[in-house]
């Protein structure tokens, strides 16, 4: 492994690229089409959304590289395979990084709220910072503490791009009311699936890590109230989903053509019907780190689907 490579495992590559998608598909296949139709003018104009998705995404690698820092020692029990830190990249490298990214958010984040008037944006940058930090600091250590702030960040990947347009949103809700009652409908669906598939992977991960969180002293769902509850926990949770997947698709038609249909059954009901059949046979690390994946592809799946919403 060269040290490219290590710094992009460092960072999760792929995971922010799914952030950058997100936001792009919520802004440029949902938001950006309406507005043009009725001229109503975005907070962000194209030319600089690529800085607000450049922001979110130096937000999310930071906390990432902290975490890693932070949870080293429990990683090397984990999954030992996996550490790139003390390897391949320094921890005071990592530190650098960490601050770096920081610091250049901030002024991203401070040259953006300037150049388009809008003061919140930049308010939005320390808190969240801040938060990953606690999480990766405290929460983590706690039963669902940690598990709930996550999904609540995963949530407001593509909630600040709407909160980021609200006044724009509000003038085409009093302009055409039933297209924006229907985009309303999408975004609020995706941040429903996105708070709930992150919520049920992150506790899949906590019982996957459980010998290692012990031996550091974290009580996490697993560990405090025992691995039958974190199991019941988990399963509620993605029968949840399920029940979100198959309401919005079953009560939702003008949003769903006979290919979004197939998409939904094939990529989403049955992954996460599967999934839940397998975290009840589920004994070992191994079992839950199979899930873990299979919760991040379906995790994929409905960022796909947007797509076909967009452009149904």
């Amino acid at each position: 492994m060269n040290v490219i490579y290590a710094f992009f495992r460092l960072i999760r590559l792929p995971n922010l690229l799914i952030v950058g998608l997100t936001q792009y598909l919520i802004y440029g296949a949902l938001l950006l089409p309406a507005f043009r139709q009725y001229g109503i003018p975005m907070a962000l104009p194209p030319q600089t959304f690529w800085l607000f998705v450049l922001d979110a995404i130096l937000i999310t690698a930071a906390g990432y590289v902290i975490n890693d820092i932070i949870d080293f020692r429990i990683d090397l029990q984990n999954r030992p395979e996996r550490v790139v830190l003390g390897r391949y990249i320094r921890k005071q490298t990592a530190y650098w990084i960490y601050f770096s990214t920081i610091l250049l958010g901030f002024f991203l984040a401070f040259y953006l709220a300037l150049s388009v008037q809008n003061p919140p944006l930049l308010a939005l940058y320390p808190a969240a910072v801040g938060l990953l930090f606690w999480y990766s600091f405290r929460l983590k250590q706690l039963p669902l503490s940690g598990n709930l702030l996550i999904s609540l960040f995963c949530a407001g990947v593509p909630g600040v791009v709407w909160f980021a347009e609200r006044e724009g949103f509000t003038l085409l809700a009093e302009t055409d009311p039933a297209q924006a009652a229907g985009i309303a409908k999408i975004i609020v669906w995706y941040l429903l699936f996105a708070f709930g598939s992150t919520l049920y992977r992150e506790l899949i991960k906590d019982m996957e890590d459980m010998e290692g969180d012990k031996s550091a002293g974290c009580r996490t769902v697993p560990i405090v109230w025992g691995m039958g509850t974190a199991k019941g926990l988990a399963a509620a949770t993605g029968t949840g989903l399920l029940v979100l997947i198959v309401t919005m698709a079953a009560y939702q038609q003008a949003f769903f053509s006979l290919m979004s249909h197939l998409y939904v059954t094939v990529a989403l009901i049955g992954p996460l019907g599967l999934s839940l059949f397998l975290l009840f046979r589920a004994k070992q690390p191994v079992d839950y780190h199979r899930l873990s994946t299979l919760t991040k592809l379906i995790m994929l799946s409905g960022v796909i689907l947007l797509l076909f919403f967009a452009f149904n």
